[in-house]
């Protein structure tokens, strides 16, 4: 008597999941965007800029450090990535925002500006005051992007770009935090990723470390390769800026802060968030100066710890926990310095 109950009501069940599932999928447009502003569209707004970032996200820390550094008020709209709760960058109100589904977005007068390169170039031009973080010099300038450039992310799959940017380098590097993060995380949540997002490796992997932690991780011989590649090129990125900061400073241009060292002081704090610090600052004095310097910037203060996420702490205090109690884990995390792959 009961299956007769039963069958019916998972049809049902199933039904009602197909019929959300196709109506959200529909309302939930994501696409890939262009850098730079779109004069094409206009949200609404309330104040002249507005920023869509998150605590955790390596670009919407260099987007909030330059904004503070130009003095340009902003109204902030914090958006949750699933590493510090949910996957809120797959929201309807967040991809008609920004329809790729990434963060940080700056809306200026109602109009999108995407990709944190394009945001903090775009902010130095429309603050007044564009001297205050870019050179005027050209050959300075010139040296300015080159640095900048090498902190930034570029493309979506980051890999094959490790061996020209930094930045693509940090966003493997973090792997391991966002492993241990993951353990906070409902798994309704990460199946949301599998549902909705439009890079699906991404939520693959969220899911898989939801299940796995960090002790999984390190057993996974692709992950643990590509985890190899980064560190094998962030050190060749390191020694470069090594060298460079030893014949110039205090700024990477020399006397004045620009927007490279904008662009570099989300890296060493995402050293700091995912306890790389030591590991890649050991036998580099100039870049442990350098990371003094960075923080005694009152954007530092600003943008980076008065935007923290008490999950983030989390996430570095498991981290650094896992790696004292399991010295296996730390010594495979912290393989010595490789001379090639």
């Amino acid at each position: 008597m009961l299956s007769n109950f039963v069958m019916p009501a998972l049809f049902l069940s199933l039904l009602a999941f197909f019929i959300w599932y196709i109506w959200e999928k529909k309302h939930r447009v994501s696409h890939p965007v262009k850098g730079g502003i779109d004069t094409s569209v206009t949200l609404p707004h309330k104040q002249e800029f507005e920023l869509y970032h998150n605590a955790l996200s390596l670009c919407s820390k260099k987007a909030r450090i330059c904004l503070d550094e130009l003095g340009i008020p902003y109204k902030s709209h914090h958006i949750h990535l699933i590493e510090t709760g949910y996957y809120q960058t797959l929201s309807r109100h967040f991809l008609n925002i920004n329809p790729a589904g990434v963060l940080p977005a700056l809306v200026h007068k109602g109009h999108p500006v995407y990709e944190s390169h394009d945001i903090i170039d775009y902010a130095a031009k429309q603050s007044g005051q564009p001297a205050l973080l870019v050179p005027e010099d050209q050959e300075q300038l010139a040296l300015m992007q080159y640095w900048s450039d090498k902190a930034s992310v570029f493309g979506e799959d980051t890999r094959p770009g490790m061996a020209q940017y930094a930045g693509n380098c940090i966003s493997v590097l973090t792997l391991p935090l966002f492993a241990s993060g993951m353990t906070a995380t409902p798994f309704r949540y990460a199946l949301m990723g599998l549902l909705f997002h439009r890079l699906k490796i991404r939520a693959v992997m969220f899911s898989l470390f939801k299940i796995i932690g960090l002790s999984g991780m390190v057993k996974i011989p692709l992950i643990m390769k590509e985890l190899k590649t980064a560190r094998h090129y962030m050190h060749i990125h390191l020694d470069e800026l090594e060298k460079h900061l030893e014949s110039t400073g205090p700024w990477l241009i020399g006397e004045q802060f620009t927007l490279a060292d904008v662009s570099w002081m989300p890296m060493f704090e995402r050293f700091r968030e995912a306890d790389w610090l030591e590991y890649f600052l050991k036998g580099r004095p100039a870049l442990a100066a350098y990371w003094q310097r960075l923080k005694s910037r009152d954007s530092y203060q600003s943008a980076i710890i008065d935007c923290g996420h008490p999950t983030i702490d989390i996430a570095t205090g498991w981290l650094k926990l896992k790696k004292l109690n399991h010295p296996k884990i730390k010594a495979l995390l912290e393989e010595p310095r490789s001379v090639a792959l």
